[in-house]
């Protein structure tokens, strides 16, 4: 029952078969371009940053209302401490901690508190930022130490009688031993016992406290202690067990949503209508996040989703300034943090980006429109002194950038003033204005050169043009004479770091790049297909800017000076290496 085609019905089969095929090929080549535009596209949106602000390349100047300040916590200084950190650091879980003398001791803040408060003076600080430990005052559950919250208040006391205004963290880092034995702050006693604590410390010393900041970068600690275990406790660390710590069912959500309960109900508790009123807030931790490869896209995008605005989101009703902590950028690449050859680092293994002050600043004045911002932490770590002028001064240009576009910026918190004990990398970073020597017995300080420059910035206001250009001379002459800076943080053999610091810091060389405010110039994305699909975006920038600016002027949008206008960049002095 076959039957055999004619010759015009197996050509029309013919052309039927190349027509199917054609607009198969069609078809997968237009998914094709789709896809490459999409990634080109999404590797734009991650890489591009918007233009920095413009800047006077004359003196910067702050007004009279603008408060410069220095920050400590009981964890970094306190003496006469049994924390959770002593007792971690005794299981040689704290990298150069034992190779101290008298590590316990950390800087005797405790006992001597005028040492450190009369350093702040003398720095030109206005504003001093401290800490009260809650294991401290509350040694078991529900029980206070009244001897150490008197203590506390003779301490806040004594700042307020030098003239500094006091800023008061209640929960910086550092958990009470007994809250651990029930799961931390993913069990909702923690709250509820934290409460409690608040509300006796601001009843005992609020009329001496002039900002209240309640938590410390609360999803850094819930990262490093509930999610890592590279904290006390010191939970054992898996790789699932992480991941589903992070994800929005896991532990990481569950402790801060019980941190936000916490800092609402405090808020309530401080700001009593017709009794009392004094401003509360947080100290959040902000970094600029960049992927290391186009494989890493995914991943600093979760990382920005998580922990950019994810826990000032649930408390900015119940805030009245939000204070951001800002030391730099990193370079997410896989589960852990690249460290970029080319770009400078702090000691502690920051990268070193004043832009992204501003980014951030401008991010979080348009996330949260009319709020009030404080830097309650801005530092790096620095034993030789050599990069920290021109961090310090490049940053202050950051910030006073974005406060010409209408941020409502009102101080300064400078980390720190002494070389104190770093968390997990024990005593290895130095971030201090003044070097401590361990060694001795009384501690003795020595005041480094940019606490000079500080006191300078802070008692008048201003940072002249030769203040910032000998600052960057200065990082320009290390990098040509090859310079080697300490570096406090473990770097495998591909050039991934983490939270793990090393008792004894390896070398690392000044580097030869223009990391200023305007000047830094965004690395190419670590990975053929990636570096191809970025120069494919920088291509199509132009045109991109052109059409939303044309967009812009159509909807009548388009305002002078606009800090996220697509436009040229200014032309600005450029001063290579």
């Amino acid at each position: 029952n076959t039957r055999s085609c004619s010759t015009d019905e197996a050509l029309q089969i013919k052309r039927v078969s190349v027509a199917t095929q054609t607009m198969g090929v069609l078809t997968m080549t237009r998914r094709l371009v789709i896809f490459t535009v999409f990634m080109i596209v999404l590797v734009g949106v991650v890489q591009y940053r918007p233009l920095v602000g413009p800047i006077s390349d004359g003196d910067i100047v702050f007004d009279g209302d603008f408060l410069f300040g220095l920050a400590t916590a009981p964890a970094h200084v306190e003496d006469k401490l049994e924390d959770s950190w002593v007792e971690f650091a005794r299981r040689g879980k704290v990298a150069a901690w034992k190779n101290h003398r008298k590590p316990e001791e950390r800087l005797r803040f405790w006992t001597h508190p005028e040492i450190e408060v009369d350093l702040a003076v003398q720095a030109g600080a206005k504003v001093l930022r401290l800490g009260v430990d809650w294991e401290r005052v509350m040694p078991t559950p529900g029980k206070f130490d009244f001897e150490a919250i008197e203590r506390y208040g003779k301490i806040v006391y004594y700042i307020k009688q030098q003239g500094l205004k006091v800023m008061v963290t209640l929960f910086h880092h550092s958990a009470p031993k007994w809250v651990a034995e029930y799961g931390g702050w993913v069990n909702q006693r923690a709250t509820e016992h934290f409460v409690t604590f608040g509300h006796e410390v601001v009843n005992q010393i609020g009329h001496n406290v002039d900002y209240w900041t309640i938590f410390n970068e609360p999803h850094v600690y819930t990262i490093l202690t509930h999610c890592a275990g590279v904290w006390p406790p010191g939970k054992e660390f898996s790789t699932l067990g992480a991941l589903v710590c992070l994800s929005p069912i896991g532990d990481y959500n569950a402790a801060l949503r019980n941190m936000a309960d916490a800092h609402r109900r405090l808020y309530n508790i401080i700001n009593v209508p017709g009794k009392r009123s004094t401003p509360v807030g947080v100290a959040h931790h902000v970094g600029y996040v960049r992927p290391r490869s186009l494989f890493d896209i995914p991943g600093a995008l979760y990382n920005h989703m998580m922990t950019t605005f994810w826990f000032p989101d649930m408390i900015h009703k119940h805030c009245d300034f939000i204070g951001l902590n800002y030391y730099g950028q990193e370079f997410i690449s896989g589960p852990g943090v690249a460290i970029v050859p080319q770009d400078e680092y702090s000691d502690a293994g920051r990268g070193v980006y004043p832009d992204g002050m501003y980014h951030l600043l401008m991010a979080y004045h348009k996330r949260y429109p009319g709020k009030e911002f404080m830097v309650t932490e801005n530092g790096v770590a620095d034993d030789l002194d050599v990069i920290r002028p021109s961090y310090l001064i490049e940053h202050l240009v950051a910030i006073k950038a974005a406060m010409n576009q209408g941020v409502k910026v009102t101080q300064y918190v400078f980390w720190t003033i002494s070389d104190n004990w770093e968390w997990a990398d024990g005593y290895c970073p130095k971030f201090g204005l003044v070097s401590v020597n361990r060694n001795s017995t009384d501690l003795a300080r020595t005041k480094r050169p940019t606490f000079y420059l500080f006191n300078a910035i802070a008692t008048t206001g201003r940072i002249t043009k030769k203040q910032r250009d000998d600052a960057w001379r200065k990082v320009v002459t290390a990098a040509l004479e090859g310079v080697e800076r300490p570096f406090c943080r473990d770097i495998n053999a591909g050039g991934m770091t983490g939270a793990f610091g090393i008792d004894v810091p390896m070398p690392r060389k000044v580097v030869s790049r223009n990391w200023r405010y305007g000047h830094y110039v965004p690395n190419t994305l670590d990975d053929p297909v990636g570096a191809v699909l970025e120069k494919a975006w920088k291509a199509m920038e132009p045109t991109l800017r052109s059409i939303v600016g044309m967009i812009q002027d159509y909807l009548g949008h388009q305002k002078e000076n606009a800090p996220l206008q697509w436009t040229e960049k200014p032309k600005v002095a450029q001063q290579e290496l």
